[in-house]
């Protein structure tokens, strides 16, 4: 999970397809975007099922949601370490 600010209506990881990127000594490839099935309504504990979730996937975002990548470097990830592109 990246901790960004919020943009209104906007998808940032799909512009990230293709690029890498590091977290801490990690380096990754974006290579696709995440389809996102039906356990998205699913409901959790402390949440409500809401079918408009996929509904709004679907109808702003290709019903996508995450991206998918490839490990170029392994290492260990930490609470805190910086995400910048390469």
């Amino acid at each position: 999970v990246v901790d960004m600010a919020a943009i209104e209506g906007s998808f940032p990881e799909t512009e990230w397809i293709g690029r890498k990127l590091a977290i801490g000594d990690l380096e990754l490839t974006i290579s696709e975007p995440c389809r996102r099935c039906g356990f998205t309504i699913i409901a959790q504990d402390g949440f409500d099922h809401d079918p408009a979730i996929l509904r709004n996937l679907v109808r702003h975002n290709a019903h996508n949601l995450g991206v998918y990548c490839t490990v170029d470097r392994p290492a260990r990830v930490e609470t805190g370490d910086a995400m910048r592109f390469l």
